[in-house]
């Protein structure tokens, strides 16, 4: 039986800015002409009008702003129509998600949405406000005499994929003949350094005769332990300083030997003990199968892996002391897991959740914070006798599972061995399979409509003439699942969520989008 709950959300009197999507913008383009629009674009901190700052209006308009920050668009049918701004230094709205290059910088970003305007009679003038990107910059110093240019830097910021968080490297940049670093472009937030690695001579041949020095990766403002590292916040428009000493050490010499059964050959990362990448390298040789690296003393990790059909990876970790280490490795296959999917749906039911195709889509992630590698998704099972579905992994971790069905289904539940995976990780194991994950569809959920400000004292009006209001409605879950359904309210304020899984659920409207860990309490708190 189909539920469905009704709700009224009031919009709180919060500074509502830019866009839900564009509607019929293109007819608006051909629709007669008569009204203009005009306005000013602004930084969102210090309110002041942005110069040659390029507004785009609908993808077929374009112009700079002035001096005084204004932009007008003339001859303009009415309807609703979608500005995007951008501007270099400053968090763009509009536009796709992507990263930026500037001199020895790089960063990620991830722009704002775009404004809609509804544009028609008595048409005031709008004000976009767009924000201005912080930066970290310092210095990087040696114990020695060497030039201290060309040391990697990089930056790390907290982001939730699916409900979960992850550190994931946000911008780098490279030290100048000064030992100087600027990492620009940065969205506001906190942030964690590190250096990468770095040997005297760049493509040593590491099985040559004599000592190697170099510089080790370390974490600001002095740690080789990530649990030691400092946290940089740094705020819209902002500078943050951070300086780092590097001490020459000694690498020494590692010898291994890998025992494979693929004929591809594999590719060796060397980890730090927070599983993160140094830039430490490792040269395999064919001949004998050997695989020779330098690393200064500490522990660490060796990871190989071999992509493909024939997927295969082995780790091991060392402990070195002063002296010389070898080590022993045999790569295993990484398990195709078995994906059985039940569909437990009414007679009524049409493709795609009954038809050929799976009806859903699953993907994994990893459920170390600190390690964004690894990962995978679903994938037609081609091999006759098995389930017609299967889980490709990367290589052997613990994961998160993100299942989505395609309405009118939803997922009723995910599990392997009996194991929920909505509130517990996908453990897999080095060399063994885990059991089948088992999804249950059902097309049996409730519908959440409601509408927004419609009725609310003072609250925008979203057809009149003017920038729209920009919401978005999330439906919290307060039980165990792997996604979270949000949706923008309709021209008129209207919204509905369709085959909801059954139980209780968070209703709240925002006036930004949101990263919202739903899977904790301390998630649902904030």
């Amino acid at each position: 039986m189909h539920r469905s709950l009704a709700l009224l959300i009031p919009l709180l009197p919060l500074a509502l800015a830019s866009a839900m999507p564009r509607a019929h913008a293109q007819d608006a383009l051909a629709a007669p002409a008569g009204y203009a629009l005009r306005g000013t674009v602004v930084n969102s901190v210090t309110n002041q009008p942005v110069a040659r700052a390029l507004v785009s209006l609908a993808q077929d308009q374009a112009m700079l702003t002035d001096s005084n920050g204004q932009f007008a668009f003339d001859n303009l049918g009415p309807g609703s129509y979608s500005l995007s701004v951008t501007k270099p230094g400053y968090q763009g709205r509009g536009g796709a998600m992507g990263g930026m290059i500037r001199g020895n910088s790089f960063s990620r970003l991830r722009p704002a949405p775009p404004t809609s305007i509804q544009v028609g009679p008595d048409m005031p003038s709008v004000t976009l406000s767009i924000t201005p990107l912080a930066t970290i910059a310092g210095h990087v110093t040696l114990s020695t005499a060497d030039p201290d240019d060309g040391i990697r830097i990089q930056a790390f910021d907290r982001r939730m994929e699916n409900g979960h968080p992850h550190w994931t490297i946000a911008g780098e940049a490279r030290t100048r003949s000064d030992g100087s670093f600027r990492i620009a472009n940065l969205e506001p937030g906190s942030y964690r350094l590190s250096t990468t690695a770095t040997l005297d001579r760049p493509g040593l041949a590491l099985n040559t005769h004599g000592p190697i020095w170099g510089y080790p990766s370390l974490y600001y403002p002095g740690t080789t332990d990530i649990s030691g590292a400092g946290i940089l916040t740094v705020g819209a428009g902002q500078q943050a300083e951070a300086d780092i000493a590097l001490v020459r050490q000694q690498f020494f010499p590692v010898t291994g030997v890998v025992h494979s059964s693929s004929e591809t050959p594999a590719n060796f990362e060397i980890l730090d003990s927070a599983g993160r990448q140094t830039g430490l390298f490792a040269r395999f040789d064919r001949q004998d199968g050997t695989v020779h690296a330098a690393v200064p003393n500490g522990t660490w990790t060796i990871e190989a892996h071999v992509y493909g059909q024939s997927a295969e990876w082995g780790s091991t970790t060392l402990q070195v002391n002063g002296a010389a280490a070898s080590f022993a490795m045999s790569l295993q296959p990484v398990p195709h897991i078995p994906v059985i999917i039940r569909r437990d749906l009414s007679d009524s039911a049409t493709s795609p959740p009954a038809g050929p195709g799976p009806g859903m889509n699953l993907e994994i992630t990893n459920a170390d914070e600190m390690r964004s590698e690894g990962g995978g998704g679903m994938a037609h099972n081609e091999n006759s006798g098995s389930p017609e579905w299967q889980l490709n992994v990367n290589e052997p971790g613990r994961y998160w599972v993100k299942a989505e069905a395609w309405p009118p289904a939803y997922v009723s539940s995910v599990t392997s061995g009996g194991v929920d995976l909505g509130s517990t990780p996908l453990v897999v194991l080095p060399g063994s399979t885990p059991p089948a994950v088992e999804v249950t569809l059902r097309d049996d959920g409730g519908t959440i409509t409601g509408i927004l400000g419609s009725q609310t004292p003072g609250a925008p009006n979203p057809n009149a003439a003017g920038e729209s209001p920009q919401v978005w409605i999330y439906a919290i879950p307060l039980f165990s699942t792997t996604t979270l359904r949000d949706v923008m309210p309709n021209s008129d304020g209207h919204f509905s969520l369709y085959a909801m899984a059954p139980g209780s659920y968070r209703v709240v409207a925002c006036d930004a989008q949101q990263d919202i860990d739903f899977h904790s309490a301390e998630g649902l708190a904030a």
